[in-house]
């Protein structure tokens, strides 16, 4: 089990921070790149500089992870989403030449938009004891935490409120999406990306959607319950087709999160963990993304379960906490990869 950063910078102070908190690798954007923007497209070369430049600090390239809008046609314009698709399958093949073990993408059609929720016009005002706009309708940084700790909550209330409050193109400039056609638009990638991972030697997989909530801005959202992500990932059966598990919103789902990990690794479909631990469900209607030893998990167990599986792949810190006097939350990063490496060590060592 590996331990790996986000890194959409790769600065040298961003790698030696990494090293440094003893990360073992690293999770790429494909924004790393210069010129990827403008180009859309990934080549062997690049991929084995970034390769070589990673490892010259100790650290290993572990993940590529394509931005959030490069997968837009493929979930919200099929007419034009085959340029998408070829340049997606042309990626996991360099990757496989490189070697790198794990690629994924975004498979939440708003999460595609090139405007984020933060950026629409109409964005729905702060109330009393919000601190911040979260990523989506409903979801707003609240002092929850211990010692008024920053986390990012979601209400499903106010979700629907706000998503009723603000012209529906802004909200769902895609227009409503039914699950049937967003499974037949899944399905339309993996039919042309599962024989190109197969034949490259690479993962490939997506996280489910976050928030895990039935219908979010105008999508009937397929990969918010346990039964969705076990479809998806049969969908074309291969050893190569499984998932980004964000422990979070496996529990935010609300169903049973220790027997769903344990199904995903019995069939070996996890090839990366987002290791967070929430407090609530949307099935409850609320939920925060607590401190790692808060949450309702036990993060030991959960660890110990991935040790009892020999589970290989890496473990992002993920949706760090802000804590007093932080500063783009590397504090809370650096304290969830030291929890993270403490369970870890415990859980090996026996």
């Amino acid at each position: 089990m590996k331990i790996s950063f986000g890194a959409g910078n790769l600065s040298e102070e961003n790698l030696l921070y990494a090293k440094q908190l003893g990360a073992d690798g690293l999770t790429c954007t494909a924004t790393v790149l210069a010129g990827y923007t403008q180009n859309r497209a990934v080549t062997v070369d690049e991929l084995a500089r970034l390769k070589t430049h990673i490892e010259s600090y100790g650290l290993e390239l572990l993940t590529f992870r394509f931005r959030p809008q490069d997968t837009y046609n493929i979930l919200c314009n099929p007419d034009n989403r085959d340029w998408e698709i070829d340049n997606i399958c042309a990626t996991v093949q360099a990757a496989g030449r490189v070697g790198i073990p794990f690629v994924y993408y975004n498979l939440t059609p708003w999460r595609s938009l090139d405007t984020p929720w933060s950026g629409i016009p109409s964005l729905p005002a702060l109330k009393e004891g919000d601190l911040n706009h979260g990523s989506g309708p409903g979801r707003y940084h609240l002092a929850s935490g211990r010692g008024k700790a920053d986390l990012l909550s979601h209400t499903s209330t106010r979700a629907a409120e706000d998503a009723q409050s603000v012209p529906e193109q802004e909200n769902a400039p895609y227009g409503h999406i039914s699950a049937d056609e967003l499974w037949d638009r899944i399905h339309y990638f993996y039919k042309r990306l599962i024989p190109i991972a197969e034949e490259a030697g690479v993962n490939v997989g997506a996280h489910p959607n976050d928030p895990p909530e039935p219908i979010y801005r105008g999508v009937e959202q397929i990969h918010n319950t346990v039964d969705g992500l076990k479809k998806l990932v049969d969908l074309i059966p291969s050893e190569r087709s499984g998932l980004l598990l964000c422990i979070g919103t496996l529990h935010e789902m609300g169903e049973d999160t220790m027997a769903a990990i344990e199904h995903f690794l019995r069939q070996k479909k996890i090839f990366q963990v987002h290791f967070r631990n929430p407090t609530g469900t949307v099935t409850a209607g609320y939920y925060q993304e607590d401190f790692l030893d808060e949450g309702d998990l036990d993060m030991h167990a959960v660890m110990q379960l991935l040790h009892k599986y020999k589970y290989s792949g890496n473990m992002d810190p993920d949706h760090a906490v802000g804590i007093a006097g932080d500063k783009n939350r590397r504090i809370g990063f650096a304290w969830e990869l030291g929890y993270m490496k403490a369970l870890r060590d415990v859980v090996m060592q026996g």
